[in-house]
């Protein structure tokens, strides 16, 4: 019989593994008879072995344990010989090897070792085909955040593939600036509690000679960020563009425009929906779960509570901007601190308000979607004119390890799940956006991206249809937050004066001879 192919892992950290051959039992003449009977081989203790000296495991031989990936079911090595062992092996078998901790994972039921969707042969199964792209080739990626999308990847259900943005940071359990694309399963926790957390672009009348140098100070008072986190409101200057409107219905940008970006999200909505679905230890749904269902709906009222939210936040800011519009009235306080206003009024301000929007994203939500993804519609047309032609290279020049999605085929549905990524294309007209933003740290410019499919890059497959939603983080923010209360005093303040943020900046390039790059 052959030698069977199998794959080591450590269970603390699946994403290390080792390939690893297990012999097939050889037969030994049996000294009673001309038969023969194969000898005993403790697998068992090979794989153990393997942990031991290739993925540098410390832990004694008697105290570890050795586990299915993806079922989480224990092969054991008993006294009369290894228990479980020949039901299991196979080519393409992952098993994980504890010191004596239990299985790292979720657990499932059965053997099957399919797609994890209906079509696989497992229901529920893990995908330990998952396949991963990193698009960061150049940009310091914490090693812990690429550790958790592994991990993810090849323990959650339906998973088919998983992408790292540029912006690619640890997460509590899940990594932030990663798209997972799923079959058949929902996993609420990896888009988390702010639900519909984006950005939206609006349209200002001001002009550039009335928020240029002093002259936009006297909006300091009144504008400020937003929300907890990293959510803010800024009123933007385009310096550089020509991005007209899109076949998608955004609006273009032109030099010299005065624009507001928003981001912000659900608050405290997305949170609780998140605690209740999950609370019971719940990571993933099939879609034909009532459960599955239900969360999709509070999802979807989640994300339209976050957009609400995004346009009363751009109503208060123009109401301070451009204060002589009388449409804007409802974003005024009244006299007692409060404002009374017929539906009709309330109505009549968010069609102005969407008016000037000019283009809007989710970085935080679950998108229904046809996989592999086609060619756009006239994509013959589509070309990369914009000021965002160097990410090209960077976006197509996938690692050897990356999947081949330019080959066509027959598509299916499934789910993009997006925490920390933004979308490239529209899903109603199946076009690439004309244009998102892309926000850099305090003090760096918003860059304006023109997002393109080519078959480079499966029209978008191997990045999963996104692009990074910010500059990422260097640091966590616990780490950024004692880092920052020491250098600017525990003022906070301060910080917010961009003379404070310009002369720090310069103080650091003087000092040290290189510029700090942080993040969002």
């Amino acid at each position: 019989m052959p030698a069977h192919r199998i794959t080591v892992a450590l269970n603390t950290n699946q994403s290390l593994r080792c390939p690893l051959l297990l012999p097939s039992p050889s037969p030994s003449p049996s000294p009673e008879s001309s038969s023969t009977t194969p000898v005993s081989i403790s697998y068992h203790a090979l794989v153990v072995k393997a942990a031991q000296t290739k993925l540098r495991l410390k832990r004694p031989a008697r105290s570890c344990r050795v586990f299915v990936v993806g079922t989480g079911r224990e092969l054991k090595e008993g006294d009369g010989g290894d228990e479980g062992w020949e039901a299991a092996l196979g080519n393409d078998l992952v098993v994980c090897v504890s010191g004596g901790e239990e299985y790292v994972g979720l657990k499932r039921e059965g053997e099957g070792r399919g797609d994890g969707g209906d079509g696989g042969t497992g229901m529920g199964q893990p995908n330990p085909n998952c396949t991963t792209s990193i698009l960061a080739h150049t940009a310091f990626v914490d090693a812990l955040s690429l550790t958790q999308l592994a991990t993810t990847a090849r323990t959650l259900p339906g998973l088919i593939h998983a992408v790292a943005q540029p912006d690619l940071h640890p997460g509590t359990k899940y990594p932030i600036g990663a798209v997972f694309v799923s079959k058949a399963w929902i996993h609420p926790p990896l888009i988390g509690g702010d639900i519909g957390c984006g950005m939206a672009w609006y349209q200002t009348s001001l002009s550039r000679n009335a928020v240029d140098g002093e002259k936009g100070e006297r909006w300091d008072a009144a504008l400020g960020t937003i929300g907890a986190g990293n959510h803010f409101a800024e009123v933007q200057v385009v310096e550089a563009a020509a991005v007209g409107a899109g076949e998608d219905g955004s609006a273009g940008l032109t030099e010299d425009d005065v624009v507001l970006l928003v981001h912000s999200g659900s608050q405290g909505y997305g949170g609780d929906v998140l605690r209740r679905y999950t609370a019971d230890g719940t990571v993933s749904l099939h879609e034909s779960d009532p459960k599955a269902v239900a969360y999709m709906d509070e999802h979807e009222r989640a994300c339209a509570w976050a957009r609400a939210n995004r346009e009363l936040i751009t109503l208060r800011f123009l109401a301070c901007l451009e204060p002589g519009e009388e449409a804007w009235d409802l974003g005024r306080n009244g006299e007692d601190g409060g404002y009374v206003a017929s539906q009709e009024t309330v109505r009549a301000a968010r069609a102005r308000v969407r008016g000037r929007r000019v283009v809007e994203i989710w970085h935080n939500n679950v998108e229904h979607a046809l996989w592999p993804p086609h060619p756009p519609p006239d994509h013959k047309t589509l070309r990369s004119t914009s000021s965002t032609e160097a990410l090209a290279p960077t976006l197509e020049a996938a690692p050897p390890s990356s999947p081949d999605f330019t080959t066509s085929s027959a598509q299916y549905p499934i789910y993009i799940q997006r925490k920390g990524a933004a979308p490239t294309y529209s899903p109603q007209t199946s076009l690439p956006l004309s244009l998102l933003p892309l926000p850099g740290s305090r003090a760096t410019p918003t860059l304006i991206l023109r997002p393109t499919l080519s078959a480079a890059t499966g029209w978008g497959a191997s990045n999963a249809l996104s692009l990074a939603h910010g500059a990422g983080r260097s640091m966590s923010r616990a780490k950024a937050l004692s880092s920052l209360s020491q250098k600017y005093h525990k003022d906070p303040t301060t910080m917010l004066q961009p003379a404070s943020i310009s002369q720090s900046k310069k103080h650091i390039e003087r000092v040290e001879g290189v510029e700090v790059q942080g993040g969002t």
